[in-house]
């Protein structure tokens, strides 16, 4: 899945798709990619994975779970 995929199956559920980058703890310390699905304009993921499903998969059991 790419982002516009991803993107169009987030703003059914009325949140958006992002990628932020963040640094890897460990031995070798390397910038990794990570898919977010939220509330972008507050920065607030409801989920994150290295991949697009991982990610649309928290939120959708974080939704439909509460």
């Amino acid at each position: 899945m790419n982002i516009r995929e991803a993107q169009k199956r987030a703003s059914r559920l009325g949140l958006a798709a992002w990628i932020a980058q963040a640094v890897a703890v460990g031995p070798e310390q390397q910038l990794v990619d990570l898919k977010c699905v939220g509330f972008a304009s507050i920065d607030l993921p409801l989920g994150e994975g290295e991949t697009w499903e991982e990610a649309l998969q928290q939120v959708t059991r974080t939704i439909f779970r509460a």
